[in-house]
């Protein structure tokens, strides 16, 4: 192992006994006594192999496993690369028709949490998404988004949320027209471990429900994120 002087750097040194139980050294330049600096942790491209496994239906414990480490570091693995790269499509400006629909998951493993999704059926992309109650305050705060984008009609199913926010004029409430975002559905149930109808795997917080569908759209649905491993 090359070892270099904490102070100024020199590579001039001799052996100076132990510390702790660590080899200790004394520069031969400027007197300083050192101990090497050892770089704990794994190297990034185990940490983006971590991510694409989850991306690929893993548990974080299962991860764990894999790399001997706890399933709370591949959950902060996880949590900061979704961070890091965390987008969503940006409007165009063309006229778009969009599907609304939502799908529901659990917190702590009781409590039910509803997604709300908007498919944007011209670009075949997720184009946003909201997590909370199945209620007009977490529709609103979705639809206050998509004002953003140049909607000329939405489709979704009779929920009321829907009728009560959108103008009549912008909205069709039919079962028939609400095929692509309701097949968008069942793939993020089988990329992801949480999602899963029968699953152990169980969501803590809303923010990593956020990231993940954040992950499932960027990478599943959008192409907008790619892993090299």
């Amino acid at each position: 192992m090359k070892v270099n002087c904490k102070k100024c750097g020199s590579e001039k040194y001799v052996k100076a006994g132990f510390i702790s139980g660590e080899q200790r050294y004394l520069c031969k330049d400027c007197g300083c006594k050192f101990v090497p600096t050892r770089h704990h942790g794994k190297p990034q491209k185990d940490k983006l192999l971590a991510v694409w496994l989850y991306l690929h239906g893993l548990s974080f414990r299962t991860i764990a496993k894999f790399f001997k480490v706890s399933p709370k570091a591949i959950f902060d693995w996880v949590k900061a690369f979704a961070k890091e790269n965390y987008i969503k499509p940006e409007p165009h400006g063309e006229a778009v028709i969009v599907e609304l629909d939502e799908m529901w998951h659990y917190l702590h493993s009781k409590k039910q949490v509803w997604i709300w999704k908007a498919y944007c059926r011209d670009t075949r992309q997720l184009i946003d998404w909201e997590c909370g109650g199945r209620d007009n305050a977490t529709f609103s705060r979705l639809y206050e988004r998509l004002k953003c984008w140049n909607v000329k009609i939405y489709f979704s199913d009779h929920w009321g949320a829907y009728s009560d926010l959108i103008p009549q004029e912008l909205l069709i409430q039919t079962k028939s027209q609400t095929h692509l975002i309701e097949s968008n559905n069942f793939p993020q149930r089988h990329w992801f471990a949480r999602f899963r109808r029968k699953t152990c795997v169980v969501s803590r917080s809303l923010e990593m429900i956020d990231l993940t569908t954040m992950l499932y759209a960027a990478f599943h649905v959008n192409k907008l994120i790619r892993i090299a491993i």
